[in-house]
């Protein structure tokens, strides 16, 4: 897929190595009604066998998941607080969260927040393998939104 972001166009190439930030993301979705917005750069559609994206969260961000796919978020700007069963764990900037599938977790948000994410399978193909119980959050619950309008 090629992205056009302020005249830099980024392509990701599957087969290639290459650098990518948060600013190569041309589309942005929301979640909910949460001030929770998620970024692709690649997933299965542009060849990748990983789903690479950024997510920003504000401040005070609260919602439960339960994912199709294995995940690790790696936290770029302020701390992402993860609540599953009685544990509460927290990563900062430059650590690392792991979501297993079909685990049940729930965020809570301190601060705003920025992390890379990485997970498998890629999104398309977790949601049509997946056999367990209703995945959060829902598909009808996410919707495209300009980032430039909600983060500043």
């Amino acid at each position: 897929m090629t992205r056009d972001n302020g005249g830099t166009a980024m392509t990701f190439e599957p087969t290639a190595i290459q650098t990518f930030s948060a600013r190569d993301v041309s589309d942005w979705l929301q979640v909910g009604d949460h001030e929770a917005y998620v970024g692709y750069i690649a997933d299965e559609e542009e060849g990748s066998n990983l789903g690479l994206a950024y997510i920003r969260f504000r401040k005070g961000v609260a919602f439960d998941f339960l994912w199709a796919y294995d995940e690790v978020a790696v936290v770029t700007r302020g701390s992402l607080t993860v609540r599953f069963g009685a544990a509460v764990m927290t990563a900062k900037v430059g650590e690392s969260l792991y979501m297993p599938a079909g685990v049940r977790g729930a965020f809570d948000v301190g601060e705003d927040m920025e992390a890379f994410c990485v997970h498998y399978p890629t999104d398309g193909k977790a949601g049509r393998e997946w056999r367990g119980p209703r995945l959060l959050p829902a598909e009808a619950e996410i919707r495209p939104v300009s980032i430039d309008e909600v983060w500043g």
